[in-house]
């Protein structure tokens, strides 16, 4: 994980367990080994583990829409491009994508998280920054404190990815197959963890965020 972000690197510390762990190093080392095509099965494997819907399921080509309207457009149509992003174009290539559109998942789940635990249903929430949303649920102690602090760890991945440009001439691209590995993997946990929180009836809602 040495050319990992160091926010990257304490997400591959404290929210991936050891097994997790392995299946970055040995999909590391599969790119780097691999001018061309590579393989990311393994990777799928522990995404499918995780549970849920991710990159595993559902279609990598973003064509293929299998949620062309409602809430579970907004949740799951992010982690469709972020998978396509990583097995269809080139995760080398696409690092900080993988970031931003694992970031819009995760923004999208905890605001119809937050939504769906007020009574009133606020619609100023339905535009919240993923980082505002955030700070509401820590208050509102709706989530676990180790939740909420991975969640602020990753928030500063997904501004850089927004935001920032690579200025150190050591790292060739700001983002990389490190970052983008354990970032997927993050937000996967992360966002299933927070899904299980809803009824199964609310993601059948045909509002968009």
């Amino acid at each position: 994980m040495y050319r990992a972000l160091e926010e990257s690197q304490w997400l591959y510390e404290h929210v991936l367990n050891e097994y997790q762990k392995q299946v970055v190093s040995e999909t590391i080392t599969e790119i780097d080994n691999k001018e061309k095509k590579y393989s990311l099965d393994a990777f799928w494997k522990v995404d499918e583990e995780i549970g849920g819907l991710g990159g595993y399921n559902l279609p990598k080509h973003p064509a293929n829409n299998p949620f062309p309207y409602g809430i579970k457009r907004s949740i799951f149509r992010p982690l469709q491009y972020a998978s396509s992003e990583m097995d269809i174009r080139d995760i080398r290539y696409g690092s900080r994508y993988v970031v931003q559109y694992a970031g819009m998942h995760l923004e999208a789940t905890t605001r119809f998280y937050l939504i769906v635990n007020q009574k009133l249903r606020k619609l100023r929430n339905f535009n919240s920054t993923l980082g505002k949303v955030v700070h509401q649920l820590g208050q509102m102690q709706l989530l676990d404190k180790k939740t909420i602090e991975s969640l602020y760890v990753f928030i500063k991945l997904f501004n850089k990815s927004k935001h920032e440009v690579n200025q150190d001439r050591a790292r060739q691209r700001l983002f990389t197959v490190s970052d983008a590995l354990v970032v997927y993997l993050t937000v996967r946990i992360l966002g299933n963890r927070i899904l299980q929180e809803i009824d199964p009836g609310e993601l059948e809602s045909t509002v968009e965020l």
